[in-house]
């Protein structure tokens, strides 16, 4: 698949670009949001670009740099294309697609964060994007409470029109993934030796169901010390997971460090694969994964972005990042008869 621009956009001088994919969403209106670092990292700013007119609000305005650094807001597809971003665990804003904020919400229910907190803090917002519902709540993905970049717990979240609550959180157990955190089966059989979750790249709700991208076991960082495996699969609600739909294993016992992040498309239609480290068979380069065919698709990137990441697809455009402030829109050449 070979990609051309259509469009090409600049984010303000003060934002250092998205997050990661995952803090990147397109509405069904086909408004592009991502979640960036402002000041160089110091703030938060949401983003938006709709009609070829590029917007940006502080997201933290009421607060000093650094303060609200213990949560990086996540934005939030809401039931009637409405963008929500929770802005911590006890506030959600609900946007419209000028960023003008139409009203705030208290979160309750915090104390159900609880079952996980550690040393007195609750698990973390991380700026995952959450899309789609899961037996009609919304599902968001958390972080460790103390150690940055291991998000394991699944958050369910209820919104309504004025009200939202925090009805349960869960993690993913080593059932049904191929966990082999040592590439040793000595030391993985060892007593001493727990999978509490399995680190989640990404969820997305579809009804009865949910979709998720799981990034390994480690239980330290995967993008500094690589993952044992990655699996896309679905999850149903008595929390059966099914048969993955892609799936690598066995990186623990090959030489290297190795590590895949996944997202879900807003379109619904792909994964997107990214290599952590530039060793493997990828060296580092990205692939989409088709949900409709099963097919591993290597896209060719436009000219003068060979460096450059997708972040999501809408429709039939890509939107890709430079991990700064320069966006592109792109779709793909249509194949020459």
């Amino acid at each position: 698949m070979r990609l051309v621009t259509t469009a090409e956009f600049r984010l303000p001088g003060r934002a250092a670009g998205p997050i990661r994919a995952g803090s990147c969403l397109i509405s069904g209106a086909g408004v592009f949001y991502a979640v960036v670092w402002w000041d160089g990292g110091a703030r938060y700013a949401l983003v938006s670009i709709a009609d070829r007119v590029v917007q940006s609000v502080l997201l933290d305005e009421l607060g000093e740099p650094f303060d609200v650094a213990y949560d990086a807001p996540a934005p939030v597809l809401l039931d009637d294309g409405a963008l929500g971003v929770i802005v911590d665990a006890s506030t959600l804003r609900v946007y419209g697609t000028d960023l003008q904020m139409r009203h705030e919400i208290a979160i309750v229910g915090g104390d159900v964060l609880d079952r996980f907190a550690r040393h007195g803090q609750r698990p973390r917002v991380t700026a995952h994007a959450s899309r789609g519902a899961f037996a009609a709540e919304h599902v968001v993905v958390l972080d460790e409470p103390i150690a940055v970049g291991n998000p394991r717990y699944l958050a369910f979240l209820r919104i309504g029109e004025t009200d939202a609550t925090w009805t349960r959180i869960r993690t993913l157990g080593p059932d049904g993934f191929p966990v082999d955190r040592f590439g040793d089966d000595e030391l993985n059989e060892s007593p001493d030796v727990s999978v509490n979750g399995c680190i989640v790249g990404d969820a997305v709700g579809y009804g009865d169901s949910l979709l998720v991208c799981v990034e390994g076991s480690d239980a330290s960082s995967v993008r500094k010390y690589g993952a044992d495996f990655f699996a896309i699969t679905r999850i149903t609600t008595d929390g059966t997971v099914t048969e993955p739909l892609y799936q690598q294993s066995g990186w623990k016992r090959q030489p290297g460090k190795h590590g895949i992040t996944g997202k879900v498309t807003s379109s619904g239609r792909y994964v997107l694969l990214t290599p952590v480290f530039a060793a493997g068979e990828w060296k580092g380069r990205q692939r989409l994964f088709d949900l409709e065919t099963g097919d591993v698709i290597e896209p060719v990137l436009p000219r003068g972005a060979a460096k450059m990441r997708i972040v999501d697809h809408h429709e039939a455009a890509f939107w890709l990042s430079d991990g700064a402030q320069r966006i592109l829109c792109a779709e793909a050449e249509e194949p020459h008869g």
